[in-house]
């Protein structure tokens, strides 16, 4: 028993067991120990507030509005990452241990798919842009015509395998091969293979830590968040018509209105990304982020509407316009409401389309009492003629917001993508494989 334990362990083995224990404690860390530490730093931070200087409040602030916390957790992961490829390599005895450490630095990413997704496209690159060096290497020696040829045929071949934005790996470990010169053989090919595999393992399962979420809770909060600020610039539309409003804040308004399409970006982004996952997960099914579809198409929908009332109010402004009257005011802050209801709806991953729904639907249906109490009173309380145009333009756009966040906007059916054949997702494909064999099982058990 004593020479077992003395006896020196297998690398692969030490390797192969560190790696678990990564992948434990980065599953542990992201849902067990963040929430706790995050609900023990708010607690904390609500009592020990009223004692703080306001000079370090402020500073504090400051702090928190300048450094992204996606960001910080990514740079610091990354360092995690790259050291642990290292000295998994270094264990291996490969001879390329900054290799494994730079595969690991380019694969994290916001989740695991993603990370999977961009390493294979590395791997694949890798592979080829070493076949590419060896080939024209051995055949025609080193000059600069040769690498001329490895460099733009080493590009070209990335764009044939459709690598992206990992196209350039290929010319660029073709390159890097020509540095080891006579070194090329084929235990180092493989063992370069075998670094950038490493190095990719580690941060398929770092990534997760990046984020802090999976892929369809982050499409969620990206949508929410979506919704939350076409509430807000609903909200000061609303406030500006009641107390008023100069050109220099309808411009702002306008341009908050437009720097909206980037926020619709990254919530197209989070639903794409999460469909993907999707595809190939074995518990998530791709029902889950159908209506997360529905509802990006909807929030463009209403980033359009909201834009063109910014741009009314806006040309409100412009000398001998007609003015935007004050009565439209609660109109538009019972808009603003509706999306506040509607942001909690997509946050919630527990919400019932049909029971949670109820308060939204109300609050669509005060927004159309306010709008037909609001029509009246300016039909008789004003004459002018373009005020009455200018109103009927904002109100159709409520209109349309109110229909689009109902799901009853005939304009939300048009141009939609008919899901076409494919191939079945994985969580899909597990169910009717497990009856197959169930019915098989019994089968042989009534013979």
């Amino acid at each position: 028993m004593h020479l077992l334990f003395a006896a020196p362990a297998n690398p692969i083995t030490v390797v192969a067991v560190g790696l678990v224990l990564c992948a434990v404690t980065a599953a542990l860390l992201r849902r067990k120990v963040r929430p706790v530490v995050e609900a023990a730093g708010r607690a904390a931070l609500t009592r020990l507030r009223p004692y703080l200087p306001a000079r370090l409040r402020n500073l504090a602030r400051r702090c928190r509005d300048r450094i992204d916390p996606t960001a910080a957790r990514s740079a610091l992961v990354t360092g995690v990452a790259a050291a642990i490829a290292w000295s998994a390599a270094e264990t291996l005895n490969l001879a390329g241990s900054v290799i494994a450490a730079i595969s690991a630095t380019l694969s994290v990413q916001l989740s695991s798919h993603a990370s999977v997704r961009e390493g294979t496209q590395r791997l694949v690159g890798t592979l080829a842009g070493i076949a590419v060096a060896v080939v024209v290497w051995r055949a025609f020696g080193i000059t600069p015509w040769t690498i001329a040829v490895i460099a733009g045929f080493g590009l070209a071949a990335g764009r044939m395998l459709r690598l992206g934005d990992s196209s350039v790996t290929v010319p660029a470990t073709s390159l890097g091969i020509l540095v080891a010169g006579s070194a090329v053989t084929e235990a180092f090919v493989w063992q370069r293979v075998v670094a950038t595999g490493l190095g990719i393992v580690v941060g398929v399962i770092l990534s997760p830590l990046v984020g802090g979420m999976t892929p369809i809770e982050r499409a969620r909060h990206r949508l929410a968040q979506l919704s939350i600020e076409i509430a807000r610039l609903l909200g000061d539309l609303g406030a500006g018509v009641n107390s008023g409003y100069d050109r220099e804040r309808a411009a702002q308004w306008l341009a908050r209105s437009r720097e909206l399409s980037q926020d619709i970006d990254e919530a197209a982004e989070a639903v794409d990304e999460a469909a993907r996952q999707a595809r190939w997960s074995l518990t998530t099914p791709v029902r889950q982020v159908t209506p997360l579809g529905q509802t990006l198409r909807a929030l463009e929908h209403g980033v359009h509407q909201v834009n063109s009332v910014a741009r009314s109010m806006f040309d409100a402004t412009t000398p001998h316009s007609p003015a935007v009257p004050q009565q439209i005011g609660p109109v538009l802050s019972a808009a603003s409401q509706a999306f506040v209801v509607h942001a909690s709806l997509v946050a919630d991953p527990h919400a019932d389309a049909t029971n949670d729904a109820g308060h939204l639907h109300e609050l669509l249906d005060g927004l159309r009492e306010a709008r037909q109490r609001t029509l009246r009173k300016v039909r008789t309380e004003i004459d002018d003629t373009g005020v009455l145009v200018l109103t009927g333009s904002i109100i159709t756009d409520i209109d349309r917001m109110a229909g689009t966040l109902e799901r009853s906007a005939p304009a939300l059916a048009v141009g939609e993508r008919e899901p076409g054949p494919g191939i079945p997702a994985v969580s899909e494909v597990l169910p009717a494989v497990r009856l197959i064999w169930e019915k098989a099982v019994t089968t042989r058990a009534g013979r």
